[in-house]
This record gives structure tokens, C-alpha cells and sequence, in this order.
């Protein structure tokens, strides 16, 4: 069984409340980076049942692949132990050389009404193809973020068109479909990221996940960003930013600090 067929198993598991299964997959030092939930597999198993008691259950849209890492894009159903009833979310887990899932990060959100281009937080494409360019457009994807990092907004608005193309799907749940959007949105400052540090990229074929932190209507956040790549330029974008808790966390691994291997940034 590879790492994406463990992953559906596993989450597959999560959603069945199997905890023996789960038991199986999950190392037993498990790494939590959920600030809510502490480190350890027996702390995630004690979540499952009231997972059960509200019929919590996951729907994937999307899965990446990247060397022990996998990212996945779901929707949560009856989520009302996250205090939302329906929930879009990023969930990553690392496997470790023995096959066990040793490590856990995730954002979510509440799932919102369509856009103003009638685009939701997980619709769209989902195929993942163009395997032989995972290793460009993750450079695609650094490059763009080393700019929205350190640049001005005016230079960062002159380097947008050799990223994006001009009618790319915005999935974002305040904007609609473009680059001149895009661009509005990021002159008026309101709804747009301010980007401080991308601590990882993940890809596979024509996805890549950018993994930052910065402000995110003024709090400290927890940046996820999904690009669909045609061409080397983004033609579909997907976000979901998370505020960071400083008080009551569970762990203090935070939401970041990713294992060190090809995949991650200095």
C-alpha cells in the first residue's frame, strides 16, 4: 500500500471512528501541530468519540503526494466539535520510515457561499497531471512568495502577470476571478494577506501548496495557498488562513516547524 492509499485509509478510518485502525496507522509519539490538540496518539484518539456522538465524517477533494508527506483537501461534514457546522480544510501528515503517521499539521475554516465568480472554497479541478513538473512550479511558487515577502506593494503588483494569468479561478471566498482583482484587492489592503514568511512548499504535478505565515486582517495567521499551474502561471488559486493562538495551546510545536527534508524551506 503507498502513502496515498494509507492516507485514504486512514482518514477513511477517522470517518468510520475505527480506533483500532487508527491505532495501527498513528505512531505512537505522534508530532500534533493543531494548537487545539495535543501531541501523542492517544490524544487524537481521544477525539474520535465525540467525532462519533456528531457524525463528524470527511469528504477529500483533493490529495498530494510529495516524498513522505501527504496534503490533503477536505471538506468536513457535521463539524460541530470545530465549531462549524460545514468546514473546508488543509490536513497534512508525515509518514515515517516505518509506514506510521508521525506527524499531523491542519488550518480550517467554515465553508462560505460562492464567490462573486460562483466559485466555492473547494470546487474545481481536481486532476493532478504534468508529474514531470512538480520540481519547476514548486520553484514557480517559491519565487512568487520570496517577492510578496520582501517587495513593496507596487513591485509586487508589477510581478503579478509573469505568475498568474489574467482570468485565473479564484477560489477565495471574498474575490472574484482575475488578476485585476487580484491587484485591487491587494491596493486597497483589506482582504489581502500580508505575507512575513513561507516556511514550506509541497507539490505534485500541476498543484503546489505554499505554507506561510503572516497578517490576515490584522491577526497573526497561519497562511495556506493552493495553486493549479498551466504553462508555468497559476490558473486557479485556493486559501484558508487560520488565526495562530498565543493563549491555551495544547502543544507548543506550533503550526509551522515542518520535518526538514527536500520539500521545506530554510
Amino acid at each position: 500500500m503507498d502513502n496515498k492509499e494509507k492516507a485514504k485509509a486512514y482518514y477513511t478510518a477517522v470517518s468510520n471512528y475505527d480506533e483500532s485502525t487508527i491505532k495501527k496507522m498513528v505512531d505512537k509519539n505522534y508530532i500534533q501541530h493543531n494548537p487545539k490538540v495535543a501531541s501523542g496518539r492517544e490524544a487524537f484518539l481521544s477525539m474520535i468519540p465525540k467525532l462519533k456522538q456528531y457524525g463528524s465524517t470527511i469528504q477529500n477533494i483533493r490529495m498530494l503526494e510529495d516524498n513522505q508527506h501527504i496534503i490533503m483537501h477536505h471538506k468536513w461534514l457535521n463539524a460541530t466539535p470545530f465549531g462549524y457546522d460545514t468546514t473546508a480544510a488543509f490536513h497534512i501528515i508525515r509518514f515515517d520510515n516505518n509506514g506510521l503517521i508521525a506527524e499531523h499539521w491542519n488550518v480550517m475554516t467554515e465553508m462560505t457561499p460562492a464567490n462573486l465568480s460562483g466559485r466555492s472554497l473547494l470546487n474545481g479541478e481536481t486532476e493532478i497531471k504534468d508529474l514531470n513538473k512538480t520540481k519547476i512550479n514548486k520553484s514557480k511558487i517559491t519565487a512568487l512568495f520570496d517577492i510578496l515577502t520582501s517587495q513593496s506593494t507596487e513591485k509586487i503588483i508589477a510581478a503579478l502577470p509573469q505568475f498568474f494569468q489574467p482570468d485565473f479561478h479564484q477560489h477565495n471566498a471574498a474575490l472574484g476571478d482575475g488578476l485585476q482583482n487580484l491587484i485591487q484587492t491587494i491596493r486597497e489592503k483589506t482582504l489581502f494577506s500580508q505575507y512575513k514568511k513561507q516556511h514550506a512548499v509541497f507539490g505534485e504535478g500541476n498543484f503546489v501548496l505554499s505554507i506561510s505565515e503572516g497578517l490576515f486582517l490584522e491577526k497573526n495567521s497561519a497562511l495556506y495557498d493552493l495553486f493549479r499551474l498551466e504553462q508555468g502561471k497559476i490558473v486557479s488559486h485556493w486559501s484558508i488562513y487560520q488565526d495562530i493562538p498565543t493563549k491555551d495551546v495544547a502543544n507548543t510545536n506550533t503550526m509551522f516547524n515542518f520535518y526538514k527534508n527536500i520539500t521545506t524551506l530554510k
